[in-house]
């Protein structure tokens, strides 16, 4: 290696090592943070679904060890007295949808609802296939 590539190789490894750095924090952060994330999820919808009169209340988190792994990357499951709800996002025309999928026991999703306060409009002008193809995708995992 001649004077000049030594310091320049030099930069490169400490600079990916930098990066390399950055992501690992960034992996750690998100990994040990998803209960605190899960519970704040949980709190948020039992609220807004307080305010709207709905009867049914998120309990706990179904554990992602639980599930098998196509499960948890859906969204976030949830138990309730009646079956299961997972949270998902819709995204159509650019806009973020939060969503409610209602599962009952046999596997079947009983209902979605938006999560959102713009949500019932948002989801009136989803296409029906959208929501159809969200649907045979969560009963498709089951």
């Amino acid at each position: 290696m001649s004077q000049t590539a030594a310091p320049r190789f030099r930069d490169i490894l400490i600079f990916t090592g930098w990066i390399i750095g950055l992501l690992c924090m960034g992996f750690l952060c998100w990994s040990l943070t998803r209960p605190l994330r899960t519970d704040l999820l949980r709190n948020s919808i039992n609220r807004a679904w307080s305010q709207t009169g709905e009867s049914r209340w998120l309990q706990a988190p179904v554990l992602p060890g639980s599930l098998p792994s196509r499960l948890s990357r859906l969204g976030t499951w949830y138990t309730t007295e009646e079956g299961r709800v997972l949270v998902f996002t819709i995204i159509t025309d650019g806009v973020f949808l939060p969503c409610a999928a209602i599962v009952d026991a046999s596997g079947m999703v009983e209902e979605i609802m938006p999560l959102g306060p713009r949500g019932e409009k948002t989801l009136a002008r989803v296409s029906p296939g959208i929501i159809a193809l969200h649907i045979r995708r969560i009963q498709g995992e089951l």
